[in-house]
């Protein structure tokens, strides 16, 4: 079991910048992690992390850091389009590997790379790892399964913002902050796997495997702008699905590149009550979310009528990382390191990642032919 964990990272985009490499720079995950080697192929862009961030080595090509570095895991933050490819070498080499969201674009791709890990008796732990932190487990626990709002009857969730071209970070024009964000327009883009894939992640980790699934998808915004370049959007962004759990139990799950309203992230209602996440309130100068106010249970089992359930802090979140954006990808690696470590299975399994991959594959399918179709894998 080794005292600290040879990592090398593949893809120093907008979330390694914003979350990872700051994250994993402070003394306690450095007391876990060996921080050996950082890869990207934009030139410059790798001996810039590794300078700022201190990293040991600095790589454009993942197979030349594969080839080069003494790892022992690799963390893949590429976008989405890449994983497969870059998940599967880092198996082959021998490595542990920890993916951003969505594991895959494909169920074929996910299987495989699932049972390539199992034959190699390696660690895949896949994001977003949305029952490893609150409220997500409390909410299966303590309001879900133990019959607090009675039967589940149907169930509400989704993630919709502008789109990336308008987020801060992007607006520079240095190496390291002129990341452009096409991609999520093309092949392999997109809400769902991009947005959408934390809420299927809650809403199947609490209510369990999708049976089937129904769905509207399809292009808004025809073409997107960046810095004064035309993007020809290629992915659906606007896509809405209907998700049957089995035993009269539904969902709604939704993913847009439009601006939202003040609807609940996710409410989950049942028979005797109702479960809502509202959107994190914040205290007044502070970046850190009151955990306790978000989680609201309503109906006849509740004293009162209503309360708001106490949540702990998020795994891992403690002094500097309370002020670090991407918290919950933080949290994330370090299981996923402390898997390693203990030999453990992770929460955040390749397979709940591959049902859920199905899930989005399957709902673009139903919205091609118009009917509902069915979900062949379970977690």
């Amino acid at each position: 079991m080794p005292e600290r964990v040879k990592v090398g990272i593949v893809g120093l985009g907008s979330l390694s910048q914003r979350g990872t490499l700051p994250h994993t720079f402070q003394r306690d995950a450095r007391q876990k992690l060996v921080p050996v080697a950082v890869c990207d192929p934009v030139p410059g862009r790798a001996d810039a992390v590794a300078e700022k961030w201190r990293w040991e080595h600095a790589y454009t090509s993942d197979e030349e850091m594969l080839a080069e570095a003494d790892l022992d895991a690799v963390v893949i933050n590429s976008p989405i389009p890449f994983h497969y490819q870059q998940i599967k070498r880092a198996l082959e080499a021998g490595k542990h590997v920890y993916t951003q969201k969505s594991m895959t674009t494909t169920f074929a791709e996910a299987d495989e790379v699932v049972e390539l890990a199992k034959a190699k008796g390696l660690t895949l732990v896949a994001s977003p790892g949305e029952m490893l932190r609150p409220p997500w487990p409390q909410i299966k626990e303590q309001v879900v399964d133990s019959g607090l709002i009675g039967r589940v009857y149907w169930a509400i969730g989704g993630l919709q913002f502008p789109g990336h071209e308008y987020e801060q970070f992007r607006r520079e024009d240095d190496v390291l902050a002129n990341v452009d964000p096409t991609w999520y327009y093309k092949k392999g883009g997109g809400p769902l796997y991009d947005a959408t894939v934390y809420t299927m992640h809650q809403l199947t980790g609490i209510l369990g495997s999708v049976k089937s699934v129904s769905s509207l998808s399809a292009i808004g915004l025809k073409q997107r702008t960046f810095k004064g370049k035309t993007i020809d959007v290629e992915m659906h962004d606007n896509s809405q699905m209907l998700l049957d759990f089995g035993d009269g139990r539904h969902a709604v799950a939704y993913g847009a590149f439009c601006h939202g309203s003040t609807m609940p992230r996710l409410a989950i209602h049942g028979s005797e009550g109702v479960v809502e996440v509202m959107q994190e309130r914040r205290a007044s100068g502070s970046s850190a979310p009151q955990r306790s106010s978000n989680v609201i249970v309503r109906g006849w089992n509740v004293e009162g009528g209503e309360k708001a359930l106490d949540m702990p802090e998020m795994p891992y979140r403690v002094g500097p990382h309370l002020e670090i954006g991407e918290a919950h990808g933080y949290a994330d690696i370090m299981h996923f390191l402390e898997c390693i470590q203990n030999r453990a299975k992770p929460i955040p399994s390749g397979e709940h990642a591959r049902h859920v991959i199905e899930i989005f594959e399957k709902s673009y399918q139903a919205a091609r032919e118009g009917r509902t179709v069915p979900i062949t894998s379970t977690m």
